[in-house]
């Protein structure tokens, strides 16, 4: 997986590939379909009963068959949001949640889109109580 996090603000960005994770914990992602993907992630950081607060952050690749840690350690959060896409296929792994990305690599720490950026369904993972969770990307 070739990690690419940015500042939505379209800073320079470095692409970097991380070391495989050992297994403690954290929210890993693997590719099972048959196309290459990109994947972007969020997650709410407010306190229960507080106003959403959506940290967005892309693109992630992906090569078929191959699995990366997104959020490492013990799981913060009970919920998790993914969106994934293959554009030369048009296919999409999405939902109805929707989140601010950007065609650039990209880190939105706040849940206002710009006119730079857009916005696309994402899915909700519910980890429930787990301190780590796999989410297989399936065709």
């Amino acid at each position: 997986m070739t990690l690419a996090p940015a500042i939505a603000s379209a800073q320079a960005t470095q692409r970097t590939t991380p070391e495989p994770a050992p297994n403690l914990g954290g929210f890993k992602v693997c590719n099972k379909s048959s196309y290459d993907l990109e994947v972007a992630k969020a997650v709410n950081t407010a306190a229960n009963g507080q106003t959403p607060n959506i940290v967005s952050e892309g693109w992630y690749k992906f090569a078929r068959g191959e699995c990366a840690t997104l959020w490492s350690g013990k799981l913060e959060y009970r919920y998790y949001l993914l969106y994934a896409q293959n554009k030369q296929s048009q296919r999409e792994w999405k939902g109805d949640i929707q989140v601010c990305v950007s065609s650039q690599a990209f880190t939105i720490k706040h849940g206002v889109c710009e006119s730079s950026n857009y916005r696309r369904g994402f899915f909700q993972v519910d980890t429930k109580d787990y301190e780590s969770w796999t989410q297989n990307l399936n065709d």
